[in-house]
C-alpha cells in the first residue's frame, strides 16, 4: 500500500513537472511570435517619436557581432542615457528642492526597524513601489503632478559594519534633497502634512509632504501617467516602468560597483553575447530552508542542488529549443 502511494505520489510530481515545462514553454513560443512580429513590422522611425524609446533602435534581431552590444553595456543603464531612468533622474533631483511647490513622499523605516529581516530584493521590490506612488502622486499625476521620494535615515539591517549603517552605504541617494527639506511630521503647519496610517488610505494631495504607513506600500494603477509617453497605460508595459524604477532604487556607488565588476569578470566569458544568451535564476541564499544566516528572514523554499538545477535546466532548454526549432 504504502510503495502504491509513493508510486502515485510521484507520478503526480511528474505530471507537474511536464505541466510546468509545457507552460513556460508555450510562454517562450509567444514571446519569441511577438518579438519576430515585432521586428518584421517595427522601424528604427517608430521609435524616434518618444526621446524615452529611442534607445530601443540600438537593438538588432541580427546576431552578428558587428551588431552586437558589449556585455559591459548592459551592466550599469546609466542616467546619462535618458529613458525612463534618466527621466527619474530628473524627476528626483529638482532644481529647488526648498520650494513651497516641492512636494514630497516620505519612505518611513517599519517599526523597530533594527530586526526588518527582508532581504535585499524584498527592500528594492518596496522602494521602487514607492517610488512610482511618488511619480504618480498615487495615480493623480495628471492633476497634481509628482512627489519626490525621499527615505528617512533609519537603521538598515543589511548595512552592517557601515558607519553610520543606512541604505546610502551601499546605493546612490535616491533624491539630492535632504530631510530638512521636507515639513517635520509634527508641523504647527498641518495643511502641509499628511500621514498615511495604512498604505491604501487616501489623503489631501494638497499636502506639501506625504509620510508613508510603517507596514507596507501602495499599488498603483497607471505606472506610466508620469512619463509623458503617447498613448494609454494599456499601451506599454508595466515591466519596462517597473525594471526603471527598480535599476534607480539599486544603483551602487563606485566602491559597490567595482566590487561586482570583479566579481562579474571572473563569472561572465568576455565572448559572451546578451542578445543570444537566456539567463536563469537560482534561488540560494536565505531563501533555502536548512541556512544560518545571522539576521536573516526565514526560509520559504526547499531548494535543489546546483548540479541537479543546472542538469534539469540544461534538459528544459533542450526541449524548449526543440519545440520553437
Amino acid at each position: 500500500m504504502a510503495a502504491k502511494a509513493l508510486r502515485s505520489h510521484q507520478s503526480r510530481r511528474n505530471m507537474l513537472s511536464i505541466l510546468g515545462v509545457l507552460l513556460v514553454a508555450v510562454s517562450i513560443i509567444n514571446i519569441v511570435f511577438v518579438i519576430k512580429t515585432h521586428n518584421r513590422n517595427s522601424t528604427p522611425a517608430a521609435y524616434a517619436t518618444s526621446p524615452f524609446l529611442s534607445h530601443l533602435s540600438s537593438f538588432s534581431s541580427d546576431p552578428s557581432p558587428s551588431n552586437t552590444r558589449p556585455i559591459t553595456s548592459y551592466w550599469w543603464p546609466s542616467v546619462e542615457d535618458g529613458g525612463l531612468l534618466g527621466k527619474i533622474y530628473d524627476m528626483q533631483n529638482p532644481s529647488d528642492c526648498s520650494s513651497k511647490s516641492t512636494k514630497f513622499f516620505v519612505w518611513r523605516s517599519m517599526v523597530n526597524s533594527e530586526n526588518d529581516t527582508r532581504g535585499l530584493t524584498a527592500w528594492a521590490h518596496t522602494g521602487a513601489s514607492h517610488l512610482l506612488h511618488a511619480l504618480t502622486d498615487a495615480d493623480k499625476f495628471g492633476e497634481f503632478g509628482h512627489r519626490i521620494l525621499i527615505n528617512d535615515m533609519s537603521l538598515w539591517p543589511m548595512a552592517k559594519g557601515c558607519d553610520p549603517p543606512t541604505r546610502e552605504c551601499y546605493f546612490e541617494s535616491l533624491t539630492k534633497c535632504k530631510l530638512a527639506d521636507v515639513d517635520p511630521i509634527d508641523s504647527p503647519d498641518t495643511s502641509a502634512v499628511a500621514v498615511l496610517e495604512n498604505a491604501n488610505d487616501e489623503y489631501d494631495r494638497n499636502a506639501r509632504t506625504l509620510y508613508s504607513s510603517r507596514s507596507w506600500f501602495r499599488p498603483v494603477r497607471k505606472p506610466y501617467s508620469w512619463t509623458g509617453l503617447p498613448g494609454e497605460g494599456n499601451d506599454h508595459s508595466d515591466m519596462a516602468v517597473t525594471a526603471a524604477a527598480l535599476a534607480y532604487y539599486l544603483r551602487p556607488k563606485p566602491s559597490l560597483q567595482k566590487e561586482i565588476n570583479e566579481r562579474l569578470k571572473e563569472s561572465i566569458p568576455a565572448n559572451l553575447n546578451p542578445d543570444r544568451t537566456i539567463g536563469i535564476p537560482i534561488r540560494r541564499s536565505d531563501k533555502c530552508y536548512g541556512h544560518n544566516l545571522e539576521g536573516s528572514a526565514g526560509a520559504n523554499s526547499t531548494v535543489l542542488r546546483y548540479r541537479r538545477t543546472l542538469t534539469e535546466s540544461k534538459a528544459f532548454w533542450r526541449l524548449t529549443l526543440w519545440w520553437i526549432l
